[in-house]
């Protein structure tokens, strides 16, 4: 598994977007949201949230949470594992507010 200490999102999408992070909560097995999100953010731009800025511990499975403004919200298509090593996770969004895909590029 990508060992990594961001996670980024690439807006490719016809929609204004913002992204959190969700992870596997090892307590519970179920997946939970953790705040910061990135704020909104419009067509061809990136924004990248750091992992130490988050509450999810070192080691969980962690994915990118992309909510469409005016649309759903749709979770990235691969876990990564989050590691104090320096590395981001690029994820590319791509599609409408109602059918759209969240892919690891990177």
């Amino acid at each position: 598994m990508l060992q990594v200490e961001n996670i980024a999102c690439v807006n490719n999408a016809g929609f204004v977007m913002y992204f959190n992070v969700e992870f596997l909560d090892p307590n519970t097995g179920q997946f939970a949201e953790s705040p910061p999100d990135t704020g909104n953010y419009p067509i061809n731009q990136t924004r990248t949230i750091p992992l130490d800025s988050t509450q999810v511990p070192v080691g969980a499975s962690v994915r990118p949470r992309v909510h469409a403004d005016g649309g759903e919200n749709e979770s990235g298509d691969t876990l990564v594992q989050y590691a104090q090593n320096g590395q981001t996770a690029t994820y590319e969004v791509q599609g409408t507010t109602l059918d759209y895909t969240v892919k690891l590029i990177s």
